[in-house]
């Protein structure tokens, strides 16, 4: 018999009351999701939930929880499509579910199964591969030292070192622990796992790749073997999949047992994902101008290496003028509640000896701030995603920051 769950849900930033949750259900939300959700007694009786700034769904073994954006769905899959650069999978967007349900896990990985189908059909990339084996004649080249030992064992193999063509590459071998992580999870849609099971065969090689890494990876160590497979023209039919396996293994690596009941989350951070849309969209339209975008670069402001600031973004241009840029997932705030985002960007600057400096807000009121004595101005920019508007008509918007980016170079 199927064990009911309670549905619970909820915006970013809401404030959800009367919530049932066991014990033990209550205490896993505290100490696996206190980044996303602050959990605490309500005075109606029951558990108060306050969203943050992330979206999804959390899974407990009496509960499941829906945080959904703020904003529309179709805006977060342009961030999403322009952060990872999985733009080409826009046609994707309808037939996945993204746009029902933008903090779920499925659409994305339905996502994957298409680009597994694809990569399939054109290919599984091959490579060489160094492997050192002993054998019956020889081979590539012979290992002298470990032949004479074999033989003086009265073992009359020899020991030899070639390179092999094979399909066991890094490549396949993140496909085939991606495929291994996503058959153990549950889906609404019966088919996934039957079609992440059928790729699983084709993919045998990369579990061959796998086992020969050894012990089993962290989520982190994933994301870290994922970025690390440079694309080329051998293999750029994998890159939409391995960009999608970027954004999986950094908000789907949440994944516990409760008992006999596997319980799978999807928790997507907004900052961190307005934060790469800024620099992605940036970096490819400040590019042709011959400006440079820098990300997250750690700068010391006190002497001997102390107080380390990092900053989001920074733009230099060809003769060595610099912006610095912060972005703010949140609406531009007036009076005090303010001043720290100015004082974090005066400390920036301080660092970089920058005179001027960008604090780019989702939404809000523009203005700006020249500091006295300094010369340094900081100017505080709005995309107005507080405004009901088309996707189209936010991307005019975003081109007049580009815009008002230049003029401040040039």
């Amino acid at each position: 018999m199927r064990e009911y769950k309670r549905q619970y849900i909820l915006r970013e930033h809401e404030t959800l009351e009367g919530v049932e949750l066991a014990s033990a259900s209550a205490e896993m939300l505290r100490r696996e999701f206190s980044y996303a959700l602050t959990l605490r007694p309500s005075v109606r009786g029951g558990w108060e939930l306050k969203a943050g700034s992330h979206i999804g769904r959390i899974e407990l073994k009496d509960a499941s929880i829906r945080i959904q954006p703020k904003l529309p769905a179709d805006i977060v899959w342009e961030w999403l499509a322009r952060a990872y650069d999985i733009r080409s999978l826009r046609f994707y967007q309808d037939r996945s579910g993204f746009t029902e349900k933008p903090g779920d896990l499925e659409w994305l990985v339905k996502l994957f199964i298409a680009e597994c189908r694809d990569i399939v059909r054109r290919g599984l990339c091959r490579g060489y591969v160094s492997r050192t084996e002993k054998l019956g004649g020889v081979r590539g080249q012979l290992a002298v030292p470990e032949t004479l030992r074999l033989w003086s064992k009265q073992e009359y193999r020899f020991g030899c070192t070639y390179d092999e063509h094979t399909e066991r590459v890094p490549e396949n071998g993140a496909i085939y622990a991606a495929l291994y992580d996503m058959e153990r999870r549950s889906y609404h849609d019966a088919s996934i796992r039957r079609e992440i099971k059928e790729l699983m065969r084709l993919f045998v090689a990369g579990r061959e790749s796998e086992e020969q890494r050894g012990r089993p990876r962290s989520a982190r160590e994933r994301l870290v073997e994922v970025e690390r497979i440079p694309i080329t023209r051998l293999n750029r039919h994998y890159a939409d999949a391995l960009s999608l396996l970027r954004l999986y293994w950094r908000a789907a690596g949440l994944s516990m047992h409760a008992g006999h009941v596997y319980c799978e989350s999807f928790v997507l951070d907004m900052n961190e994902l307005f934060e790469r849309y800024i620099a992605r969209l940036l970096s490819e339209e400040l590019r042709p101008h011959g400006i440079k975008v820098r990300i997250q670069t750690r700068h010391w402001l006190g002497e001997g290496g102390r107080l380390v600031v990092i900053p989001d973004i920074l733009l230099q241009d060809t003769i060595g003028r610099e912006i610095v840029l912060d972005t703010k997932y949140t609406e531009r705030a007036r009076g005090y509640a303010e001043h720290p985002h100015v004082y974090q960007m005066l400390a920036y600057m301080t660092a970089r000896r920058a005179d001027t400096g960008i604090l780019l807000y989702a939404s809000g009121p523009e203005c700006v701030d020249r500091i006295r004595n300094t010369g340094q101005t900081i100017y505080r920019w709005s995309l107005g995603l507080d405004v009901p508007l088309a996707v189209s008509e936010h991307e005019q918007h975003t081109k007049r920051i580009i815009a008002r980016i230049l003029r401040l170079f040039y």
